[in-house]
């Protein structure tokens, strides 16, 4: 019997205990929902100030984000080139087409070698008109100046700029060849674009990550300052720092979620404008290449990073300043 009731007083203060904490986590929520609250309403009051603050760390946030777009582009198009890495093979003037045909045939036998197409040097002659239109231009020359050609597509054995280059070595020694081109030479110089690209990335995003935190901070402060009598009154009736701190660190949430936001609106104007002439460049050169914007993954960090700045921002504003407000 008495093990009953022990059994009955055990479950009673267990659910005591339970009682206890749903308000307890109740009142936890509340309050972060009321500081949310009340921060909105505030930006609502002012909403010219809030735009102008959400814009300039949108601007700031936006110059590294189009490095970074620019630095995929780059990565894209390198990406682009590796598979399509060609060695141009010129033929001596007394090699014969049918010769030719057989070299080309030879070649694709080589592990490096992918394809090989052998082009004609009338056909190549027709090609050269067409892309630099110059019609019955050439005519009047007493014979074709370009040579017999091979095109030759390297395999994934050979991809990389050193086996490339070994192979064009090894190419360029054979009688019946008188000059071989690396076209992957745009990619040797695209590999330098992309790393100096990423390394000023990263430089100019700290810079501008600290810059942001400093503004944040700085907004922070002053809106400490302008309601310091409020926040004394506050501490005085018992407001825990925390409860003081709360809507501040949501101020800073804001500013820097609505400056990720804006930097993400920009940079699609940014990208739209730029989007024709980089098409109409890029058709000069016989490429396809269109340049590619933001994606989910991309949004979605720049979003992250704007609040977690925000919030860092104004965490070490409110740490400093509201410790230094005491009641009189």
């Amino acid at each position: 019997m008495s093990s009953v009731k022990k059994q009955d007083r055990k479950l009673s203060a267990q659910g005591a205990q339970i009682s206890n904490q749903k308000p307890l986590l109740g009142s936890y929520f509340g309050n972060h929902k009321k500081a949310l609250l009340h921060t909105l309403h505030e930006q609502k009051r002012k909403p010219l100030a809030a735009f102008f603050t959400c814009s300039v760390i949108g601007i700031a946030i936006l110059l590294p984000t189009l490095l970074a777009v620019l630095l995929i582009n780059v990565h894209s198009a390198k990406l682009d080139w590796d598979s399509s890495a060609q060695l141009t093979v010129m033929l001596n003037d007394k090699v014969s087409a049918l010769q030719g045909t057989q070299i080309a045939k030879e070649l694709t036998k080589l592990s490096e070698v992918e394809e090989s197409l052998f082009i004609d040097k009338a056909q190549a002659l027709e090609e050269f008109k067409a892309v630099f239109q110059l019609g019955n231009t050439l005519d009047h020359l007493s014979g074709n100046p370009l040579p017999h050609s091979i095109v030759v597509s390297l395999s994934d054995a050979a991809s990389s700029f050193e086996k490339a280059q070994q192979l064009k070595e090894s190419l360029s020694q054979k009688p019946e060849i008188e000059l071989v081109q690396l076209d992957l030479m745009w990619v040797q110089r695209l590999n330098a674009i992309s790393d100096f690209l990423t390394m000023s990335t990263w430089i100019l995003a700290l810079m501008l990550s600290i810059a942001v935190v400093l503004v944040l901070g700085n907004t922070v402060r002053l809106a400490i300052e302008s309601r310091k009598d409020e926040i004394a009154v506050l501490k005085l009736v018992g407001g825990t720092d925390a409860f003081v701190c709360r809507p501040f660190l949501y101020m800073g949430i804001f500013y820097g979620l609505g400056g990720g936001i804006l930097a993400i609106v920009f940079s699609y104007v940014v990208l739209a404008i730029l989007t024709q002439p980089v098409e109409l460049l890029t058709t000069s050169y016989q490429s396809d290449f269109s340049l590619s914007g933001l994606n989910f993954e991309s949004t979605l960090f720049i979003l992250t990073i704007g609040t977690f700045l925000g919030w860092i921002g104004a965490r070490l504003s409110v740490k400093r300043h509201i410790s230094e407000i005491e009641p009189n």
